[in-house]
């Protein structure tokens, strides 16, 4: 057997421990399969920024670099905030998960804006774009298997092994294993990141600086802006940054982790600590792409080129592991995707629209189902081998991005009205297919997925103005603002 793909295989297998030990502290019912059950700062830390982080951050990153250059670097404006909206959004939908029970985003639409129609929409749209965003996650891992096993694991082969270790990492252990799992990860994921560039850098140069110096000798091109292929405009920026940042918010995989801290004092400490780790792990990102442009600048996939240096340019075993970090990004990501759709199919179709009297061991096995079925059609839509990661990231984020008024409005705005949610997401959809997908344009360069987010905010407004808020609008943002004041 090849020796990186074994080591690959023992990670996985330990993975699997982790969950079987979180699963047989599983409380085998709904509520504990969704939340854990409570959770302290280093395991929400982890869990949230492995989450928010995917196979990105291993392969697609490196690969838009690779490609467009140093555009890329305001990249840091992504991980900072996401911290911040950790804290200043989630608090208040954990506060709500506390008070009134909710056990998901759309639960809690529904219950805020008293209308079924509203918490519905939220789950069909978060659970379609999810589905990309698991793919994503799938063709990274499978890139990854290819890759350090010569080609003897074909691209098919890569995606299915990597759903069924989804599948029964998320069957057993729910969101305490996938918790737990994510932590182990996240460390992985860190020490992968750094100390992985910093050994391709230091085999290659003797600093970082002098890897900087030869890239802009060998191609200045990616040291301007907007880059050799004109992609990194600030309209381009702008779009990539608000999107990806205000839409992750909106994934059901993210959005899970606001019910699931022990107190708010985890809360606030994980978000410092989320924004710090999301930081520092793209630190040497840039310089290894760009050594990447000097040494192999035929790479027939640029987002393989960090595995890729790391086969070639430091030891086996070294990279082999460092690559299993690649592969715990991709993990760390899919597996709370699965656990959030799986969730919201028991919570949010079957209690609500099936079976009303379902108790919290029926919705347990429901979600267990869900898995399931979920899995398998993000797998078939994986083998269909969709567009490069980093576009695939952005449609999938467009698609929740206009979720944002609906969901935010609810906890700050007491003149939100459910026909301005419905308005807003149905108005905001349309637009963002159109752009998309019939008209393929891009207004004043502007993505389709931020013009899609204005309009259903502006929507979102105008009808609110138009039509006669519910008072029990009102009464749950007075609980949030009379809760946050005595804090």
């Amino acid at each position: 057997m090849n020796l990186g793909l074994g080591i690959l295989i023992i990670y996985m297998l330990v993975l699997l421990g982790i969950a079987l030990y979180a699963s047989k502290r599983d409380e085998k019912n709904i509520k504990d399969f969704a939340t854990g059950g409570g959770l302290g700062i280093f395991v929400l830390t982890l869990t949230f920024s492995a989450t928010y982080h995917s196979a990105y951050a291993f392969m697609g990153a490196g690969g838009f670099i690779y490609t467009n250059g140093i555009g890329w670097w305001v990249n840091g404006l992504w991980t900072v905030l996401p911290g911040v909206l950790f804290w200043v959004w989630g608090r208040r939908i954990w506060f709500l998960g506390k008070k009134c029970g909710y056990l998901s985003v759309s639960d809690y639409a529904s219950d805020v804006y008293q209308s079924g129609a509203v918490g519905l929409l939220v789950t069909a749209i978060t659970m379609v774009f999810t589905v990309p965003y698991v793919a994503m996650q799938a063709i990274g891992c499978s890139y990854i298997f290819t890759t350090i096993s010569g080609g003897k694991l074909s691209y098919t082969v890569g995606a299915i092994l990597f759903f069924v270790i989804m599948i029964i990492l998320v069957w057993m252990g729910g969101m305490k294993g996938v918790a737990i799992t994510d932590a182990a990860q996240g460390v992985f994921m860190w020490i992968g990141l750094l100390g992985g560039a910093l050994w391709v850098i230091k085999a290659n140069f003797p600093s970082v600086s002098a890897a900087y110096e030869a890239a802009y000798e060998a191609a200045p091109q990616l040291f301007t802006l907007p880059g050799p292929n004109g992609v990194c405009t600030p309209q381009d920026w702008l779009s990539r940054w608000l999107v990806i940042t205000f839409g992750m918010m909106m994934f059901p995989q993210i959005s899970l982790r606001f019910f699931a801290g022990k107190s708010l004092r985890v809360m606030k400490w994980s978000a410092v600590f989320s924004s710090v780790y999301l930081t520092s792990i793209y630190v040497f990102t840039p310089c290894v792409s760009f050594i990447g442009r000097i040494l192999l600048p035929d790479l027939a996939s640029a987002d393989t080129v960090f595995p890729e240096l790391l086969l070639k340019y430091t030891p086996l075993v070294f990279a082999s592991l460092v690559i299993s970090g690649a592969l715990a990004a991709a993990m760390s990501t899919g597996d709370s995707q699965l656990h959030a759709a799986s969730t919201m199919i028991s919570t949010d179709v079957y209690k609500k629209y099936i079976n009303q009297n379902a108790d919290e061991t029926k919705m347990y096995a429901v979600a267990k189902i869900g898995v399931l079925v979920f899995g398998l059609i993000s797998v078939i839509f994986a083998l269909l081998k969709p567009s490069a990661l980093s576009d695939l990231l952005n449609l999938a984020n467009s698609g929740v991005g206009v979720l944002v008024p609906t969901i935010i409005g609810g906890m700050y705005w007491k003149k939100a009205t459910k026909q301005a949610a419905v308005s807003s997401i149905l108005i905001g959809e349309v637009l963002m297919v159109l752009l998309t997908f019939v008209l393929k344009v891009s207004p004043l360069g502007f993505s389709a997925g931020l013009w899609s987010m204005a309009i259903s905010l502006v929507v979102f407004v105008v009808v609110s103005l138009c039509t006669t808020a519910d008072a029990y609008t009102g009464e749950i943002i007075d609980a949030i603002n009379d809760f946050f004041e005595t804090e």
